[in-house]
């Protein structure tokens, strides 16, 4: 039985990078509502508040990418890939996330999420390509 120890980890990681990302959406959306003396003001969208949409799009963006990343790096790991590799790929996958959730969060330059972005897709082919190739 393969036991994805690696791919375990990795998605650990990468679950506990995510609660920060959901946590400032629930904290932004009670904020807006106080501050509009409705709570349920803004539970759904983003009722045009710039920082609220941008918090959901991290999260978003997160959510879009992180699934098939963890199944291509279950795949390789499962496909006897070497430790090296593994870690390689889910290491470029963690702080690519990292990166772009602080982009898109912090920074107004495009450059951060850019990288990340890079990040992110050299991490779903190199597996992609390894699979095809093995």
């Amino acid at each position: 039985m393969i036991h994805f120890e690696i791919t375990s980890i990795i998605a650990s990681v990468l679950a506990i990078l995510m609660l920060p990302l959901t946590l400032q959406i629930s904290t932004r959306r009670a904020a807006l509502g106080k501050a509009a003396n409705n709570l349920t003001a803004v539970v759904f969208g983003d009722g045009g508040d710039e920082k609220l949409r941008r918090r959901i799009r991290a999260l978003g963006n997160f959510i879009e990418y992180v699934p098939m990343c963890l199944i291509m790096l279950a795949l390789l790991e499962s496909s006897g890939a070497r430790e090296s590799l593994l870690w390689s790929v889910g290491g470029l996958l963690i702080f690519g996330r990292f990166l772009h959730a602080y982009g898109m969060l912090y920074v107004n330059n495009p450059a951060p999420r850019g990288i990340a972005m890079l990040m992110t897709y050299v991490s779903f082919l190199i597996p992609a390509v390894w699979l095809l190739l093995n």
